[in-house]
């Protein structure tokens, strides 16, 4: 919080009167004997972040968040109590010495608005520090190591260095939910997720598990279905890094700005996900990135076996081999039934399959999809050509003009577009 040095001895404080105005500690650490009061504020010790008591607008009801400190524009990033807020300044946010918790709490009130997990058996003489990266960390004073980290329960925004997705292992699951209203950071309808069914993929869901936007498994640059040549501004290319990692424990997405650029990934009440980069020039956030952009964006725009290209007309189109299955809706533009094959696949034995390949697609929805890193692309279609229920096959991972990993799909194809970009991959769907 910032604080002035309170000095008792009156010579000393007439010797640094002069310093009085360009001198102040910008204190990032609560500890059990001094709570952070109404007003008062955390800052990191770098001075980019601060965490405190603030209040949205168009509403009296104020909250315990983190925002950029030193931004024009006031941008929350984190907030503790979204679903409890305060309704007066009598509050106090404390970190408690027994059990190593945060607790937020109204005057005359013994119930806490918000805390922390406790550590009843942790080391004691806990204290709670705001980062430089923008997270708030429980440890031990004599210990660097967190027991708790606000990064693992994040609200509408991910900063560098966050992740987005669950930690198998504790049971965490790192998402992005927008707030309700500008006025209201308690939980919107709209949530940005790493979906773990099948082969793991980005999506945009709604309250009630509805899909929005799917931005399809990590293809070893980006996310398939958030082409980066269509979509993403060159500042994203400079000043932008993204990553992503699957293992037994967590499966989770990662970006890292470069230099001194300010960036935030978020989840707004629209339903939308945007990147945003800050500008000094103009003093206002900038737009790289959003989606869902346009009507291929949506899930699932053409339903089953077909494909979607948003600079045609119509925009949807069944693969080849395949038919509207409903011809009069689908003339109507209503695509929804999606289309379905010609002729079923005949799986005999000694029968050689033929595959139709779509080159350049986002891929399709890999909720019934497996994958194999250790298959190349040959393989992958032996492998498909061993299971009948298979219906087409691809590599996970652009590399070049090859590619790593065999993903094959046990279901029908939903939710595939063209596109330009040439990270983008072939598909092979399975025909007679």
């Amino acid at each position: 919080m910032m604080r002035e040095p309170i000095i008792p001895n009156l010579v000393i404080i007439l010797f640094f009167t002069f310093f009085f105005f360009s001198i102040s500690f910008a204190i990032d650490i609560l500890t059990p004997s001094h709570p952070l009061s109404y007003g008062e504020n955390l800052i990191s010790a770098n001075g980019t972040f601060a965490l405190g008591f603030f209040t949205p607008p168009n509403t009296t009801n104020s909250y315990i968040g983190i925002w950029y400190r030193n931004l024009a524009v006031q941008t929350v990033v984190w907030v503790a109590n979204r679903r409890n807020p305060i309704h007066n300044i009598n509050a106090t946010l404390s970190i408690i010495a027994d059990d190593a918790s945060l607790r937020l709490i109204t005057s005359g009130n013994s119930t806490p608005l918000w805390s922390s997990p406790s550590f009843p058996n942790s080391n004691p003489n806990p204290v709670a520090q705001l980062l430089d990266t923008g997270n708030l960390i429980i440890r031990a004073s004599n210990s660097s190591s967190h027991l708790w980290q606000s990064f693992d329960y994040p609200t509408d925004t991910l900063l560098s260095g966050m992740k987005l997705g669950p930690e198998l292992k504790i049971g965490i699951d790192r998402n992005l939910t927008s707030w309700l209203s500008n006025s209201d950071p308690s939980p919107g309808k709209y949530s940005l997720v790493i979906d773990t069914i099948g082969v793991p993929q980005l999506v945009i869901r709604d309250l009630s598990g509805r899909w929005i936007w799917r931005g399809g498994p990590w293809n070893g640059y980006a996310f398939s279905g958030a082409c980066p040549k269509r979509l993403f501004s060159i500042d994203l290319y400079r000043d932008f890094s993204q990553g992503f990692n699957s293992t037994p424990e967590e499966i989770f997405f990662y970006y890292n700005t470069i230099g001194d650029a300010i960036s935030t990934l978020t989840m707004d009440q629209e339903g939308v996900t945007r990147i945003y980069q800050w500008k000094a020039s103009s003093q206002k956030w900038n737009l790289l990135w959003f989606a869902p952009s346009d009507p291929c964006d949506f899930f699932p725009a053409c339903g089953t076996n077909a494909i979607c290209d948003s600079s045609s007309s119509p925009i949807c189109q069944c693969l080849g081999g395949f038919n509207p299955k409903n011809p009069v809706s689908w003339s109507e533009g209503n695509w929804s039934d999606g289309c379905v094959r010609g002729a079923a696949l005949d799986c005999r034995a000694n029968k050689a399959d033929e595959f139709l390949v779509v080159r350049g697609t986002t891929l399709p929805d890999t909720t019934e999809a497996v994958a194999d890193m250790s298959l190349g692309l040959d393989e992958c279609k032996t492998r498909c050509l061993m299971n009948c229920s298979c219906t087409a096959y691809a590599t996970v991972y652009r590399n070049g003009g090859g590619g790593i990993g065999c993903i094959i799909w046990m279901a029908e194809i939903k939710d595939l577009r063209s596109s330009a970009d040439d990270r983008q991959q072939d598909l092979f769907i399975r025909k007679n």
